[in-house]
């Protein structure tokens, strides 16, 4: 259906094609899991209309070729590969949580300078004392940021560098990630950053910030931390992520970020100390979210070979059921 619909509290807009089961032959949670397939979701694209914009109607998502196992194995298959993803959306949630915990403590110690204020109301510590100590008792009322702070250049605690070269064209499949300024933008089997990383958008897209746990490589239209001056990679990665990017959009049509003028930007500097103890527990949170991602990653490998080794019966459900219970 191409038209704008209203169904059950959502609405199927003229960009999509709503799919409906014609029969009881076939389960929709097994629909849903066959038509996101990698080899289907490529047969689709291969087929769609367009070169600039690739489009696709009810002629070609009907001529697709399906594998429709009978009715009991659909909804056995279809709960086996839900566990999965079950485990996958529990894993993205637990990453959004342990993200939250650190931007929360950031927020609290370098934007809002909670511990100082509470030191000057007069509230009880809410920190262990090693680090309540490190905290200043006032702020400066010239500054406006805690006592011996300072207000320093962003190039005295990071140097931003414009990232490399690499066309698609010239792109090999392999282990390192590939960032853009929008974020993950495939892989490359060669590498030119070591991690941990971060990288925000130079052109195209501003205001992005990302933290980067592997060796990767940073295209040409992001921005990466080649140094680290008196800070750490994920006190820096917070900390970017509290400037206006756009406000320093130095294009017309396509937003570029010019990395003199962000260079040029006061930010407040705390004690080393301060981030050193911060950058400990926020990379502890950070750890554990990196696992869970790789975690999923290998879930989601293991969903998209499971099904059609299912379809065609190289693996038995019991067999598949006993493989998923051994990984979550």
């Amino acid at each position: 259906m191409c038209h704008s619909t209203l169904l059950d509290g959502w609405l199927c807009g003229t960009g999509c094609l709503r799919v409906r089961v014609s029969n009881d032959s076939v389960d929709t949670k097994y629909l849903y899991f066959y038509l996101r397939h990698p080899s289907v979701r490529e047969w689709i694209v291969r087929h769609a209309h367009g070169a600039t914009m690739a489009n696709l109607n009810t002629a070609i998502l009907s001529a697709c070729p399906t594998v429709l196992p009978p009715l009991p194995e659909q909804k056995a298959i279809a709960r086996i590969l839900s566990a999965l993803d079950d485990k996958i959306e529990l894993n993205r949630r637990m990453n959004e949580t342990l993200e939250a915990m650190a931007r929360a403590i950031f927020k609290d110690w370098f934007v809002d300078f909670g511990p100082t204020r509470a030191k000057m109301s007069g509230r009880a510590a809410y920190l262990p004392e090693h680090l309540w100590s490190l905290f200043p008792e006032a702020i400066d009322p010239e500054t406006g940021i805690p006592t011996g702070w300072k207000l320093s250049r962003l190039d005295e605690l990071v140097v931003l560098q414009r990232g490399f070269d690499l066309p698609k064209s010239k792109r090999q499949n392999g282990n390192f990630p590939v960032i853009a300024a929008s974020g993950f933008n495939g892989t490359h089997n060669e590498y030119m950053v070591e991690p941990p990383g971060v990288t925000t958008g130079r052109s195209g897209v501003l205001g992005k910030v990302f933290y980067i746990q592997e060796k990767f490589w940073p295209l040409n239209t992001s921005l990466w931390i080649k140094q680290y001056i008196d800070t750490t990679p994920i006190y820096a990665y917070f900390l970017l992520q509290n400037i206006d990017f756009s406000s320093f959009n130095a294009g017309s049509a396509v937003p570029t970020l010019n990395r003199n003028h962000i260079h040029n930007l006061f930010v407040p500097k705390p004690n080393i100390e301060i981030i050193r103890e911060f950058s400990s527990l926020a990379e502890n949170l950070f750890n554990l979210q990196y696992r869970n991602s790789k975690s999923s990653d290998d879930l989601a490998d293991l969903r998209d070979r499971l099904l059609p080794k299912l379809m065609s019966g190289e693996i038995r459900v019991k067999e598949a059921e006993k493989m998923v219970e051994e990984v979550l």
